[in-house]
């Protein structure tokens, strides 16, 4: 019986339900309990563990987020442990990761900053059996962010839901370059929820 991954399907517009996303996530994360049982080729393994280091920009209202931080910088530093790789035709790993977020920007003379702390379950695949070369990642957790207003952007909470895509590529030797989209926004539950978003590349070190 072939293992597949959670959906996840890049959202069009601004209007998407949470509730639906959190609870496809909290399903998808008893998957790989379940397998472990039901498909012998499931295995559990030490944990990899990688060290990520980012660089980036907040993005625009492209996307997502109903205002502009383009003007913004980032830089940040994510911890990743592997606790679940599920070798089949294709390739799925689980990752819990742990991240940190500065960023700044000069706006309208005044020199803001953010800092963002996120926990979240990360998924990632690979189209071919071994974890090397091209692969798609999502991820969704929590994050508090330290400011309300920033650039253009005022939220109404300072925690909210994390929610990442990333594409990248795994080297021979297990190290990795990826290309990430960051979203935040408090779903909903409080008003307004303009979001936030920004864009990083990332280099990870697997130890």
């Amino acid at each position: 019986m072939p293992y597949s991954s959670p959906a996840a399907s890049t959202p069009t517009s601004f209007h998407f339900n949470w509730k639906h996303v959190c609870a496809l996530v909290a399903a998808g994360l008893c998957l790989p309990l379940s397998a472990t049982t039901a498909h012998a080729g499931a295995v559990w393994r030490d944990g990899t563990q990688e060290l990520i280091v980012s660089g980036g920009k907040g993005l625009g209202s492209a996307l997502i987020q109903q205002k502009s931080i383009a003007g913004s910088d980032m830089l940040g530093v994510n911890w990743s442990y592997q606790f679940y790789d599920y070798p089949g035709n294709h390739h799925f790993q689980w990752w819990a990761q742990v991240s940190y977020s500065h960023m700044w920007i000069d706006y309208q003379g005044e020199d803001q900053k953010q800092q963002i702390w996120e926990l979240k379950p990360v998924v990632r695949w690979y189209p071919q059996r071994e974890a090397q070369g091209l692969f798609g990642e999502f991820g969704i957790g929590a994050a508090y962010l330290t400011e309300r207003s920033f650039g253009a952007i005022d939220l109404s909470t300072n925690l909210n839901f994390s929610l990442h895509f990333a594409g990248g590529y795994t080297l021979d030797n297990g190290h990795t370059v990826s290309l990430r989209y960051s979203h935040f926004s408090n779903g909903y539950t409080n008003s307004p929820n303009p979001g936030f978003d920004f864009a990083s590349l990332n280099w990870h070190a697997k130890f």
